[in-house]
């Protein structure tokens, strides 16, 4: 009788997953597509089956990791409100509307053959046969290629650390009233970390990834339910400004500035001062720790790739025309102002990189990028008012697209010189 009361709770349960699983929690707000239909193309995408969504939460429900790589993941990476505790960022009632211009020359555009999948096809073929999930490219303001050969235009889907350049642009919305001094040491405004690693650390080079602080993992910052204690306990292993370093931690304390100086949770911060003024067509979704912190730093923001390419548009020509535009021309020239001393070369171009405001990669040209795991990225190139974004995951033998190299190539290739339209 009690093997099979056990059975029927965990049969009650998987249904439950089941239901969840079906939901469409943020699919649509409010939404309404011209008589003739978007221009994207979906490649005859259908979806995730009963079978698969059922298996899925079954492996979790068994203590399985979704980290896995291939569609178990991609289904996260699709699904995060089901798994990830999160907070809402409601999108504006005004939508801003992004006219579709479909250019063959973009959609036939031959990729390099040098790449380690997929060299020699065209654009249009290689998101079909490669890791991408979706790819939008706009320019001068109007979509030039969008399709979504592995989700639906409407999906919510992870963002992980695009989000980070989310967090740096607070920080300069912050900066450009007067309300953080970036040259300042971050303890000037943190007494809590006088004393520790961070102490003498200017705000400018954690927003270079060159804080100096030594990498441990993320659990060791997010013990308790007082993350500034966590942090407080930090290591200085090399002076500030010296040397590039990823550390998900410097975004995890740049996030926690941006809360104390507006006195807002970092999420209701994005939806008052970057969600509503971008035009956004749908909700996101921003995922939470347990002991309360924004996860703005690691899982991020979940978006529609549109919205996506909404954020990258604001930092362009045709979506800074207004007389109060988000990106301040402070902002775009501080992106760009970088440190010399953290150059890199690029291990695909072998081209000098530097990284500013979060930005993990800002070119000599000016152009910048932010990547992410699995296959997302944000590229914006405001000399050619060119975005270009992007959603993928890792097959399982954690292979990812190589949209970061073939979006460099877009920008340097003259299809997007302004000279030439």
């Amino acid at each position: 009788m009690k093997i099979q009361t056990m059975k029927n709770s965990i049969t009650a349960l998987l249904a439950l997953f089941l239901f969840l699983a079906c939901k469409n929690e943020l699919k649509k707000d409010t939404y309404s597509e011209s008589a003739s239909g978007p221009k994207y193309e979906t490649y005859n995408y259908t979806g995730f089956t009963k079978e698969e969504i059922y298996g899925f939460h079954q492996r979790i429900y068994e203590g399985g990791n979704w980290t896995e790589y291939g569609d178990l993941e991609r289904y996260f990476y699709l699904n995060f409100s089901q798994i990830q505790k999160h907070a809402r960022i409601r999108r504006a009632d005004t939508t801003r509307i992004l006219e579709e211009h479909p250019r063959d020359d973009v959609k036939n555009y031959i990729t390099s053959t040098d790449l380690k999948k997929g060299g020699g096809l065209s654009l249009n073929d290689y998101v079909q046969q490669v890791e991408v999930n979706g790819l939008i490219i706009i320019h001068q303001g109007k979509i030039v290629f969008e399709g979504y050969p592995r989700m639906f235009p409407t999906d919510l889907h992870v963002n992980f650390l695009i989000t980070q350049v989310f967090v740096s642009t607070a920080v300069a919305i912050l900066e450009d009233r007067g309300l953080i001094d970036t040259s300042k040491p971050i303890d000037y405004y943190f007494d809590t970390l006088t004393g520790s690693g961070w102490e003498g650390v200017p705000i400018i080079d954690i927003l270079s990834m060159s804080s100096g602080i030594d990498r441990v993992p993320l659990e060791t910052y997010e013990a308790s339910f007082d993350p500034l204690q966590d942090l407080a306990t930090a290591k200085a292993v090399k002076p500030s400004g010296t040397e590039y370093q990823f550390s998900n931690v410097d975004a995890m304390l740049l996030t926690l500035l941006v809360e104390k100086i507006s006195g807002l949770t970092f999420s209701d911060f994005v939806e008052q001062e970057i969600w509503s003024r971008i035009g956004a067509e749908y909700s996101a979704l921003l995922g939470q720790n347990t002991n309360g912190t924004s996860l703005a730093y690691l899982d991020g923001m979940s978006t529609t790739l549109r919205d996506l390419a909404r954020f990258g548009l604001a930092f362009t020509p045709s979506g800074r025309k207004s007389a109060n535009p988000m990106i301040s021309d402070a902002y775009l020239v501080k992106i760009r102002d970088v440190n010399k001393k953290l150059e890199t070369k690029s291990r695909h171009t072998g081209e000098s990189v530097y990284r500013s405001y979060q930005w993990g990669a800002v070119f000599e040209d000016g152009d910048f990028y932010k990547g992410a795991h699995g296959g997302q990225g944000l590229y914006i190139a405001p000399s050619k008012d060119l975005v270009i974004a992007y959603f993928g995951t890792s097959n399982i033998d954690r292979e990812s697209n190589q949209l970061n190299v073939i979006a460099r190539q877009l920008s340097k290739s003259g299809l997007f010189d302004l000279e030439s339209q």
